[in-house]
């Protein structure tokens, strides 16, 4: 059961800010009912113990700070992904907006992707010895990889 958050503390520019949200997810989707039948929807980036800053991806004006009902998804924003998808247009939320009709996936998947498991990756090798410890023990530097430059002025 979704539990609807029926008070905003703030409301300013694309933010909206709110109290007391303890179980928020950072990246969270958030659907956000201004009146009886307008909905906008928002992502929850940043959460500081019970405090929850969330991006109103359509504005925040015209939303009144004790006349709103805000729930929690649970989830981060997903696209259906499927064969159907290939020339067809979309806006930034993933939904079709050529007039084709919606896509039917068999499942949704996470925009952000998954997360590299770090103990799976390989070993690296091929170091390049500079000769100066501190960026040998420090940075050190593996062929192949992107390798940064650091320079002063002049």
């Amino acid at each position: 059961m979704k539990i609807k958050y029926l008070k905003l503390d703030k409301a300013e520019g694309p933010l909206i800010i709110m109290d007391e949200v303890p179980d928020a997810i950072y990246g969270e989707i958030v659907d956000i009912e201004v009146s009886g039948n307008e909905h906008r929807t928002g992502q929850v980036i940043q959460i500081d113990k019970n405090k929850v800053i969330i991006q109103v991806f359509q504005g925040s004006s015209g939303i009144s700070l004790d006349e709103v009902a805000v729930s929690f998804s649970g989830k981060p924003m997903q696209i259906p992904l499927s064969h159907e998808i290939l020339g067809r247009v979309f806006n930034g939320m993933g939904k079709p907006i050529d007039g084709a009709g919606e896509i039917y996936a068999h499942q949704d998947y996470n925009i952000n992707g998954r997360p590299m498991n770090p103990v799976a990756r390989l070993y690296p090798r091929n170091y390049i010895q500079t000769g100066i410890s501190t960026i040998d023990g420090l940075m050190t530097l593996i062929r192949g990889q992107k390798l940064p430059i650091f320079s002063g002025d002049g």
